[in-house]
């Protein structure tokens, strides 16, 4: 029986070293991952310094691509590019995303594709079940967690580490939800199937993961399921208003909840500037290593 192609997506950012070992972890795990030909498709979203990667030193990577774009646009909007480049295979296969950091962990790729391959209409989510972060981002993470799913009622605890048949692409790429935040655009366009990992240590440096960092990843995620929000928060408003009348700490709450609707249109709208529809115009250049 002939293997099935599965394409890995990792996005890169200044971090060659990192993305490197990797690598050699994706290498070492593909030996027991008998079914499938794996190829690496790496998105530099414009590192400062051209990629010196070389395929020769991989035993078990069939091939690895590098797509460059020609300016930095961050982590989610160039996994979008990829996703694009994509859609024109015309054969059915799979595709991994995973961050390029060391966070996501290579030995969960086969658990993954044996349920991808058992669910070819659903998206195979790692969930997390624990951050390595400092306890400060663990509380502002929850936080965010709490926000979203009180104002969507989508609880998501998975990043961009996910594995699915390309059937699936139509749908993660239905509107411009990935162009803002993958794993909204993922829970709110497709069936989900759910694993659960231990988020592991970078394997270099410290996490870039700040507060505002955080507070503007929290926006855009819930920039995805803006309509839902503003229908959600008209409700809250009427509600905290009919049981409490206008008082100070209500006008707050209140204020507070168009406050965050506000900045969400205003996110929405910086991020469509360029859509996912031209994103391909946006590559520089690709080339096989």
């Amino acid at each position: 029986m002939s293997k099935k192609r599965h394409i890995i997506l990792i996005p890169v950012y200044n971090d060659e070293k990192s993305l490197i070992k990797l690598l050699e972890n994706i290498d070492d795990h593909l030996k027991i991952v008998v079914d499938f030909e794996t190829e690496i498709l790496v998105l530099d979203d414009r590192s400062a310094e051209k990629m010196s990667l070389k395929s020769d030193k991989f035993k078990n990577i069939k091939k690895i691509g590098i797509i460059r774009v020609k300016e930095n646009i961050g982590s989610q909007k160039v996994i979008s590019v990829g996703l694009n480049y994509l859609r024109d295979i015309k054969e059915n296969f799979f595709i991994t995303v995973m961050d390029s950091d060391g966070e996501d962990n290579p030995q969960e790729i086969s658990k993954m594709l044996d349920l991808a391959l058992k669910n070819n209409d659903s998206v195979i989510t790692s969930n997390r079940k624990s951050r390595n972060d400092p306890l400060i981002i663990k509380i502002l993470y929850r936080i965010h967690l709490f926000i979203t799913f009180l104002f969507s009622f989508k609880w998501i605890t998975f990043g961009n580490f996910t594995s699915f048949n390309s059937i699936n692409l139509k749908n993660i790429l239905n509107d411009n939800s990935s162009w803002f935040a993958y794993s909204s655009s993922v829970i709110k366009n497709c069936k989900i199937k759910r694993i659960y990992a231990k988020r592991e240590s970078r394997y270099f440096d410290k996490s870039k993961l700040g507060l505002l960092k955080l507070v503007e990843h929290s926006i855009r995620v819930n920039s995805v399921f803006s309509n839902r929000i503003t229908l959600i928060s008209i409700l809250y408003i009427g509600f905290i208003y009919i049981i409490f009348g206008l008082k100070s700490i209500t006008l707050i709450i209140i204020s507070s909840i168009i406050f965050f609707n506000i900045l969400i249109y205003l996110v929405k709208f910086i991020h469509s500037i360029k859509n996912l529809k031209n994103c391909l115009n946006l590559i520089d250049s690709y080339k096989i290593v």
